[in-house]
């Protein structure tokens, strides 16, 4: 489950495009932040998360978040300036048992496009000539369609897709995509197959009776997860700014819990775009990374948690050129034994669910100053920050974050359900 945002020029208070996506897959899922030069594919064949596909020479520089066991990723950018997020939609039509993962095509796309409308293109080309499918989940072997939200510094376009047909639409101002179709009979193109396949199956009674939402949703699924409800919600939040949406706005919209006051991890209701992770059954996912970009026509910013749970991390600058990552950022594998800056961040998430909401409330004491300087150091560049600089950051963020965790044990405990309870310890035995 997942939540993606974009503001276009008309919409921002400087005239520039703001991305954010927060990606939430399993708890246990390390999701790793890299980047990759440019160059060329080496061979005729390029490997994927489960097939393989003919190379295609050049290959753009990127910055990724990708889950760790997977050729793909979540979300990223490219050394042009383009900027991609993907959500899984669940649909009347099935994935194949193999094919390419909505991640795999956001990478590829990234790689092969140097503009917004080149990556909606290059993603339809590759959905048409290999389809989609395979298991896209870390312990849930889950498999789903996608959807995308694609943005450089001119424009952004939704790209909604079922098996090898398609949907888009370009965004005039602001647009959000959860776990559910956005696009009804509002798109700007569809591919050939789509409305006449739901004619033929009867979820539309003739062509001009067709809602790309209504059919070919899975309504049980898509209900579960909620997405419909987080749309709404991310929606209303970019409404509440439009026409003077900044990036801490964005910032702030993926930490959000909705607008209910008694919202606990353990106990949600509403629409929390900041998920957390409650039981085994329709809340099972939470927030493993977080990316907000600011794309203008001279100066991009990139900044990502590299951790769970936004409301509890701090945002630092990264790069799409390399390094672009921090110099001490190091990567993690399956299990807390195998290290890396996510499994740093996420043992201290595990130790403030007792306390949650005063932990995070302290949290954002310290994350609050340190936010406000780094994104007016930004806006007051010239030219986009250094590879000192995102070092230096970095070192900052992670401090602060473990200065919260060091008080933790000093913040007094609730009694969490016991179901909860069962839940988290059943992922801490088997974290290792």
């Amino acid at each position: 489950m997942c939540d993606t945002i974009v503001a276009l020029g008309p919409a921002t208070r400087d005239g520039v495009t703001l991305f954010g996506k927060n990606s939430d897959r399993e708890p246990d899922e390390t999701q790793n932040i890299e980047t990759h030069p440019p160059g060329r594919d080496e061979g005729p064949e390029r490997a994927l998360t489960h097939v393989g596909i003919p190379s295609a020479g050049k290959r753009n520089g990127v910055f990724l978040c990708r889950p760790y066991w997977m050729f793909g990723a979540e979300m990223g950018a490219n050394d042009k300036g383009v900027v991609i997020g993907n959500e899984a939609l669940f649909t009347r039509e099935k994935p194949e048992p193999t094919g390419l993962t909505g991640m795999d095509l956001l990478r590829l796309a990234l790689e092969r496009a140097d503009t917004a409308g080149e990556a909606r293109d290059t993603i339809i080309e590759l959905l048409e000539r290999h389809g989609q499918g395979g298991a896209c989940g870390h312990r849930l072997k889950a498999s789903y369609m996608n959807g995308f939200l694609i943005a450089d510094a001119r424009e952004a376009y939704v790209l909604e897709t079922v098996r090898s047909w398609w949907a888009w639409k370009k965004v005039t101002d602001v647009w959000s995509i959860s776990n559910v179709i956005s696009l009804r009979d509002d798109f700007d193109q569809c591919s050939p197959g789509l409305i006449e396949n739901a004619v033929k199956k009867g979820w539309a009674r003739r062509e001009d009776d067709f809602d790309f939402r209504r059919c070919y949703s899975d309504r049980l699924i898509t209900a579960g997860a909620k997405g419909d409800a987080r749309q709404r919600r991310s929606r209303e939040r970019l409404a509440e700014k439009k026409g003077d949406l900044l990036l801490a706005d964005v910032i702030s919209i993926l930490r959000d819990h909705g607008p209910d006051s008694r919202w606990r991890p353990w106990r949600q209701k509403g629409a929390a775009l900041c998920m957390h992770a409650k039981d085994p059954l329709f809340g099972r996912s939470q927030s493993t990374g977080s990316l907000v970009a600011c794309l203008g026509p001279k100066k991009r910013g990139f900044f990502a948690t590299g951790s769970s749970t936004p409301c509890l991390s701090p945002f630092f600058p990264v790069a799409v050129e390399a390094p672009g990552i921090p110099a001490d950022y190091r990567p993690g594998g399956e299990g807390l034994d195998s290290g890396g800056f996510w499994w740093e961040m996420e043992s201290l998430h595990r130790r403030a669910l007792p306390r949650f909401e005063s932990a995070r409330a302290r949290a954002m004491e310290k994350i609050a100053p340190y936010e406000r300087a780094l994104l007016d150091d930004f806006n007051n560049r010239a030219d986009g920050f250094s590879q000192n600089d995102i070092d230096a950051y970095f070192d900052q963020a992670r401090t602060l974050k473990r200065e919260w965790g060091n008080e933790l044990e000093g913040l007094r405990p609730v009694r969490l359900p016991l179901l909860y309870r069962v839940y988290w310890a059943a992922y801490n035995r088997h974290r290792r």
